[in-house]
C-alpha cells in the first residue's frame, strides 16, 4: 500500500498476523482507554471470517532506526474491520504510543474507509472511549459524528468503567 506522510507504509494482515496484532493491541491500549485487549485466538478468529481485514502501519527502516535503533521495520499501529450488510465497523484501531501523532491512525482509517467503500459499504461505524480526546479529534475531522453513547462499557484500571461513544460516517 501507500506510503504516509512520515514513512508509515500500510500492508494488508489476516489471521498469521493475529499475534503480532494482540501485542501491538495490548500495548496501544495499556492506560485502559481500549477495554481489554484482545487475545490472538479472539483475533485470529475475527480474522477468519468472511469481510474481515485487518492492516498493520508499518514504519519506513530508515524512520523505525531513528526512533529505536532498530535493524528491522517497527509496527506503529493496526486496524481490525468488517463489512457486513452494507455497513463496515472498526472494530479496533491503535497506534503505538511512540508514533501517535504522525499520520499512522488517520491512514489506517482512511485505508478501511476506502475498502469499505468499493465493497460496498454505505457508511462505517465506530467506538471510542469517552475520555479518548485524540481518537475523538480524529473522527470528527474525517467526517465522523456521534450517533449512541453507552454509559460504563469500558472496564478501566482500579475497576471504574469509562463510557463508549458510537460514530458513524456516510462513505461516498
Amino acid at each position: 500500500m501507500n506510503a504516509g506522510r512520515r514513512g508509515i507504509v500500510l500492508c494488508e494482515a489476516g489471521p498469521l498476523d493475529a499475534r503480532v496484532i494482540a501485542e501491538l493491541h495490548l500495548q496501544c491500549f495499556a492506560d485502559g482507554l481500549g477495554g481489554a485487549a484482545w487475545g490472538a485466538a479472539s483475533i485470529a478468529k475475527v480474522l477468519s471470517l468472511p469481510g474481515s481485514y485487518a492492516y498493520l502501519a508499518v514504519v519506513a527502516p530508515e524512520k523505525a532506526a531513528v526512533r529505536a535503533a532498530a535493524a528491522t521495520p517497527a509496527l506503529a499501529g493496526f486496524l481490525l474491520a468488517h463489512i457486513l450488510a452494507g455497513e463496515s465497523e472498526i472494530l479496533s484501531l491503535g497506534v503505538a504510543t511512540a508514533w501517535r501523532r504522525h499520520g499512522a491512525a488517520r491512514a489506517l482509517l482512511r485505508a478501511a474507509m476506502e475498502r469499505a467503500g468499493r465493497a460496498g459499504a454505505a457508511r462505517t461505524l465506530l467506538e471510542v472511549a469517552e475520555g479518548n480526546m485524540a481518537a475523538r479529534g480524529l473522527y470528527a475531522a474525517e467526517g465522523f459524528a456521534l450517533v449512541k453513547r453507552w454509559p460504563r462499557y469500558y472496564r478501566q484500571p482500579g475497576g471504574t468503567a469509562a463510557a463508549a461513544l458510537v460514530f458513524a460516517r456516510d462513505l461516498p
